[in-house]
């Protein structure tokens, strides 16, 4: 995947940030519209938007299905989750969900496989077409969010989902399953829509906490490899590389990603228990690209700017050395993105509102500075 402003060298920046921190950001540097804030800070990304059925609202110009309750706090999505609103269309906030239709412990198979999913027929994704053909100088990315965990206890309860992994499993493995038949289905009219107009779908469940996974690395498998690769394997079917999001320590589910036809994993929470630039870096470097790092815990929120800077260079360092372009492009991550490095330099999450304007300032300045001497 050769991109013309990209050489092999340059590491791809990218930006992804809080509705209020994208808003705070404009006024700091005095730019009036989204483009102007992707030029100004050398974004290589463009992300379309309609990016989530759920957690807000950006889908709505897409939605041509059956009219959904929506007050002045609260509304209703496509799966029937009742949301508190706040997010609105944002590409990367999220509303905070209240209740869900299937939140009972005692649900059976037929009740899931009879709930009324949404289908492709009540989508019309071909609206998203101008706003790829708009940023075809970046590298696009589109697709559905496809919370095949986030969706599915969403709707029936998080304590209800975690009780019935272990009393009823097979109700779990239906909900899971028949969301991702649902995700399939809605990614493939996406897909189809954006042929040719998007090089990148991003995806996401968070798997891990600060200190381990959420499921063990064998329950995980059992209930999520199988459908992650079928997911996988549609986005490449169309030419697509695949990026999948999970925060937390899930440096033991990696192996299994890769294996399932993940290309990019997001945010790399190097906070987390076992997810540290280096040790990420000595086991699977070569194997999968790594899109994020960059501290919003401590570093950015906390730091001065020259512990940016510093932090920048370091982690900048171990997961892009600053490699000969004509050695390494034979491996699994030649091409990605134009480059052979295997990071996207980004932010470990949305870079939030408690972050200083000027860190996130430094953060970028830093990045450019070391494309430049590259």
């Amino acid at each position: 995947m050769n991109f013309p402003h990209l050489n092999e060298k340059h590491i791809p920046v990218d930006y992804l940030a809080h509705k209020d921190t994208d808003a705070a950001l404009r006024r700091y540097f005095n730019v009036s519209n989204e483009h102007e804030l992707l030029n100004l800070l050398g974004a290589d990304f463009f992300y379309l938007p309609g990016r989530d059925i759920s957690q807000n609202e950006g889908i709505l110009p897409c939605y041509r299905g059956k009219p959904l309750e929506m007050s002045k706090t609260e509304r209703t999505c496509p799966l029937q989750i009742c949301w508190r609103r706040g997010a609105y269309d944002s590409k990367f906030t999220v509303d905070e969900a209240i209740s869900g239709p299937l939140q009972r412990a005692e649900i059976s198979e037929k009740e899931i496989l009879s709930f009324p999913w949404p289908r492709a027929s009540d989508f019309d994704f071909s609206s998203l077409q101008g706003s790829a053909d708009a940023n075809s100088n970046r590298i696009r990315i589109g697709g559905l969010w496809t919370g095949v965990m986030g969706d599915s206890y969403r709707m029936h309860g998080f304590e209800n989902f975690l009780y019935n992994l272990a009393a009823n499993p097979r109700v779990i493995h239906t909900l899971i399953d028949r969301m991702t038949d649902m995700y399939l289905e809605l990614n493939d009219a996406y897909f189809s829509a954006l042929k040719g107009r998007m090089e990148i779908w991003f995806f996401g469940n968070d798997f891990g906490s600060q200190e381990s996974m959420l499921l063990s690395r064998d329950m995980w498998e059992e209930y999520f490899f199988a459908n992650i690769k079928r997911l996988c394997a549609l986005a490449h079917s169309y030419g697509i590389k695949v990026m999948m999001h999970s925060c937390g320590a899930i440096a033991p589910l990696i192996p299994l990603l890769i294996k399932a036809g993940v290309d990019i994993l997001d945010p790399i929470q190097i906070t987390a228990k076992g997810m540290s630039a280096a040790e990420l870096a000595a086991q699977f470097k070569g194997q999968i690209t790594f899109h994020g790092g960059i501290d919003t815990q401590n570093i950015l929120p906390l730091g001065t700017r020259y512990a940016v800077q510093k932090h920048v260079r370091e982690t900048v360092s171990v997961l892009a050395p600053d490699i000969n372009p004509k050695k390494n492009t034979d491996g699994p991550q030649a091409g990605i993105c134009g480059s052979t490095a295997g990071y996207i330099f980004a932010p470990s999450q949305i870079l939030g509102p408690d972050i200083p304007l000027e860190n996130i300032h430094a953060m970028y300045d830093t990045i450019h500075e070391i494309n430049a001497a590259r």
